[in-house]
């Protein structure tokens, strides 16, 4: 699993997660976020009580939040350097245009939600 998420990565966003060799913390930080989101929205399925807990903001639901920030915080990083990557003029701009984040940019609302 980690070699697949450290390949869609590089894919999509043109990072090197390096979630395989565990070195990068922050890289650490967002998978055992992610991984966690994955597990809390699953267990939605037989807790018929999520919704109530979602609208008051306790339990399960509290600590998903908690934990979408970390994902959001991450990715919106992402987003920000390749932004500013792709800013610069095309003699600096070292990263290829192949991963997807990119593609994406490229088009006319580059609104990163």
């Amino acid at each position: 699993m980690k070699a697949t998420t450290d390949s869609i990565f590089k894919v999509a966003f043109g990072v090197d997660l390096d979630n395989l060799s565990g070195s990068n913390e922050e890289g650490v930080r967002f998978i055992r976020a992610f991984d966690d989101a994955n597990e809390l929205t699953y267990n939605r399925l037989v807790d018929i009580t999520w919704k109530i807990n979602k609208y008051f903001n306790i339990g399960s639901e509290a600590e998903l939040n908690k934990i979408l920030k970390v994902v959001d915080e991450f990715i919106y990083k992402v987003i920000r350097i390749k932004s500013e990557q792709m800013s610069k003029p095309k003699d600096n701009y070292l990263v290829t245009k192949e991963e997807i984040l990119s593609r994406f940019m490229q088009m006319e609302n580059r609104d990163p939600k």
